[in-house]
């Protein structure tokens, strides 16, 4: 894992002993991004449904840095609504009743056109992007008020520009992009901040994994690469673990409902791949 460049000077000590609720934490950001904030002696609590790949992932870091800050973990399955009010309690005491920052990584990725997508699909889709984002939001307000804390939820390049095979991520992730600036507008007085990045196509073992292939990911990579503006270098995780950083930091005390696209440039561009043979 490469090394994050933003935090690494006089600011790096924003983020000691902050509390941090992470969700998505055992996907190709969320890793990069718990191993920043433990590096940074940050103490948190994460949020997955894959127990064996939470502690596949980070107990290796407690026995390597057995001094350091804290990590505790709850496993949730954010589709069940009635599990995230019950166990939302439980998180909130293994970070001791208080919550400094929540960054939000889950997300469900889905490809599929509108005249074959599923009403169960299409539920899901809505449930695991939205309602729970909005679901734990709702939970940690107290929290994020009485610390005058903040949020930073990722959305997608998706949700900026349409791609074919893809109305539900550009959908779901468009809801998000209007949460993060209806919530920032209603908790502004409260000293509170709520950001977003969206990512452009990053490469994670995730994609490889649970989406694609290793071999049509890298031609699925190599055909964006020929639509980004800026240069042919596919985004990594931690470029964006880099915004998240400093959204959440307090070099952006003055930010609040923004979302920074981070995408290569490719949400200034438009969708070459449709076609009325796809139709």
């Amino acid at each position: 894992m490469e090394s994050i460049n933003y935090f690494t000077y006089e600011n790096k000590d924003y983020f000691k002993n902050k509390h941090i609720l992470i969700t998505g934490a055992t996907g190709g950001i969320g890793k990069v991004l718990v191993n920043t904030l433990y590096n940074l002696d940050a103490n948190m609590c994460l949020i997955s449904r894959n127990e064996d790949k939470l502690k596949k992932t980070f107990i290796s870091i407690l026995n390597e840095n057995p001094n350091k800050n804290t990590i505790k973990y709850e496993i949730l399955d954010l589709e069940n609504p009635n599990k995230i009010t019950y166990q939302f309690l439980s998180i909130m005491k293994k970070l001791k009743g208080r919550l400094d920052i929540l960054i939000m990584c889950h997300g469900k990725y889905n490809q599929s056109l509108i005249t074959n997508c599923e009403i169960k699909t299409f539920d899901e889709m809505i449930n695991i992007n939205v309602r729970s984002t909005m679901h734990i939001l709702s939970l940690s307000v107290p929290f994020l008020k009485m610390s005058k804390g903040n949020c930073v939820i990722i959305s997608s390049m998706e949700s900026i520009i349409p791609v074919n095979y893809g109305f539900l991520n550009s959908m779901t992730k468009s809801m998000i992009n209007s949460l993060i600036q209806c919530s920032a507008l209603e908790l502004a007085s409260f000293g509170v901040r709520i950001n977003g990045v969206a990512p452009g196509v990053t490469n994670t073992k995730h994609r490889v994994n649970d989406i694609f292939t290793e071999e049509n990911n890298k031609k699925y990579m190599k055909e964006y690469s020929n639509m980004f503006l800026l240069n042919k270098n596919v985004l990594k995780p931690e470029d964006i673990v880099n915004n998240i950083l400093f959204l959440a930091s307090d070099d952006a005390d003055f930010i609040t409902g923004e979302i920074i696209e981070n995408d290569n440039g490719y949400s200034l561009n438009h969708d070459f791949s449709y076609s009325s043979d796809n139709l």
